[in-house]
């Protein structure tokens, strides 16, 4: 059905399916660029739903979104950095069908010997990386991540040679913290 702006609003399911795709490809990394910024566990798990929610509400409108990855990562930092206290919540999807598609979920997740090791690794890098600024440190998760400076600039909302000389400057102080 198209709309006023002859922009054709796709069905429901097909919305339903491109979200689970999301969902079960991003949900762990932004969980943990997340926890990389010192949100923790409980509060990342409710951002990381608020962010799939308004990605949902989003494409329901009919908005169309290039870089979807970039897109729920921004609006993840920004709920991250804003807290979520006071909001009034833009929940569409009711908790029942965002139950299911958390059920749909593709891959089981780690098992429990996977879960301890990254943990562990988890744990290293980031009593590491808490010797950055706040700033490198968001920097260097998105980095971690796979973004391109480009990127990683469009969803901290900064220049790109901020972002050069953030990563720059941190990799500097990581160096220097290894061989110290």
């Amino acid at each position: 059905s198209a709309g006023l702006s002859g922009v054709r609003c796709p069905p429901a399911h097909e919305i339903e399916e491109q979200i689970i795709e999301c969902f079960s490809q991003l949900r762990l990394p932004i969980y943990r660029y997340l926890i990389g910024i010192h949100i923790v566990p409980e509060e990342a798990d409710e951002l990381i739903q608020e962010a799939f929610l308004r990605l949902y509400e989003q494409l329901s409108r009919g908005g169309r979104i290039e870089n979807i990855r970039g897109w729920i990562f921004r609006v993840a930092h920004n709920l991250a950095v804003n807290g979520l206290k006071g909001r009034k919540h833009l929940t569409v999807m009711t908790r029942e069908q965002w139950d299911s598609i958390v059920q749909t979920r593709k891959d089981p997740g780690p098992g429990p010997e996977e879960q301890l090791l990254d943990r562990e690794r988890m744990t290293h890098i980031h009593e590491t990386l808490s010797k950055l600024s706040r700033l490198q440190q968001q920097c260097v998760h998105l980095r971690i991540e796979g973004f391109r400076y480009r990127e990683i600039a469009e969803i901290l909302d900064l220049s790109v040679p901020t972002v050069a000389e953030s990563l720059r400057r941190a990799i500097v102080k990581l160096a220097v913290e290894r061989h110290g």
